[in-house]
């Protein structure tokens, strides 16, 4: 993602830190809700439209990405976001994220877990709701473990 320059006039600069700044707070959303099994909060992410891309499958508009397997209990997870580089556009966007994603079988013993790592890349749209992603594809780099247990 080439770097775009800083605006050079004040109102400009302020929107520029604005939607940087409010695209940066979706991607932590994004990676909390996901920890605190919030899909309700996790979903509302997206525009209705929006095309969610994971390793284990493809969700077309927000009622399938509600509706998406998530991990049972006592299964939990760790999301680190980091290194956010955004490019605004007028109304649309683009983003992209890496990740640290770390995979805990059962919440009581921490010790069984996986991990994995990689980035997200990311289209966004203004809605009368604020930034939100109309597509998100996730990129696994690096695994460490076995993300899904078999028993």
């Amino acid at each position: 993602m080439p770097v775009a320059p800083v605006p050079s006039d004040s109102v400009a600069q302020l929107q520029w830190l604005v939607d940087r700044a409010a695209i940066a707070q979706l991607v932590d959303t994004f990676a909390r809700s996901i920890d605190r099994r919030d899909q309700p909060t996790y979903t509302d992410t997206f525009t209705d439209d929006a095309r969610l891309s994971l390793p284990f499958g493809t969700f077309e508009g927000r009622e399938q990405i509600a509706a998406m397997p998530t991990a049972p209990p006592p299964m939990a997870s760790h999301h680190v976001a980091a290194n956010v580089g955004v490019q605004v556009d007028g109304d649309g966007a683009t983003a992209r994220w890496n990740v640290i994603a770390t995979h805990i079988f059962n919440g009581a013993d921490p010790n069984g877990n996986a991990q994995a790592g990689g980035w997200y890349d990311a289209t966004l749209r203004r809605t009368p709701h604020g930034w939100r992603f109309s597509s998100v594809a996730l990129t696994i780099a690096w695994a460490r473990g076995t993300m899904i247990p078999e028993d």
